[in-house]
């Protein structure tokens, strides 16, 4: 009889262990993609951002939000004066399609790193990859 109680209260704890993850596997991060999804995963809140250009990405749509003149801007090519390389790139999932509300929270938490400057050669690179990654939304 106390061995069916200890089997009892066994399952328990590993049921228990195990609807604790799943809760935590399916909570919801703004600040990059959970370790567990697919680098390929994306959902219409996906944006890179690029803290030292301060663009915005928006991969569903494959728009550009990027300042102009004190004014954001979104268009689907990005001015050849701008540069982006993926070393400067953060992930972030924003409920809003305007990505630059909270801008102010996103400079502050994503700072520019010291010293550095975006890698030319790297620009045209990373523009392709973009807009591979906004075709693939498309076709999924």
């Amino acid at each position: 009889m106390n061995r069916f109680k200890i089997d009892i209260s066994w399952w328990m704890v590993l049921g228990a262990l195990l609807l604790a993850g799943m809760v935590g596997c399916t909570s919801y991060y703004r600040d990059g993609p959970p370790y567990y999804t697919s680098a390929y995963h994306h959902d219409p809140y996906h944006y890179h951002y690029y803290p030292s250009t301060d663009i915005y990405f928006h991969i569903s749509s494959g728009h550009y939000y990027y300042r102009d003149g004190g004014h954001w801007k979104r268009a689907r090519k990005l001015p050849p004066k701008h540069r982006l390389d993926r070393h400067d790139r953060v992930r972030l999932w924003i409920d809003a399609d305007k990505p630059h509300s909270r801008h102010k929270q996103h400079r502050e938490r994503y700072k520019p790193k010291a010293h550095y400057k975006p890698d030319s050669k790297r620009d045209p690179e990373e523009r392709r990859d973009n807009q591979r990654l906004h075709e693939r939304y498309r076709n999924r």
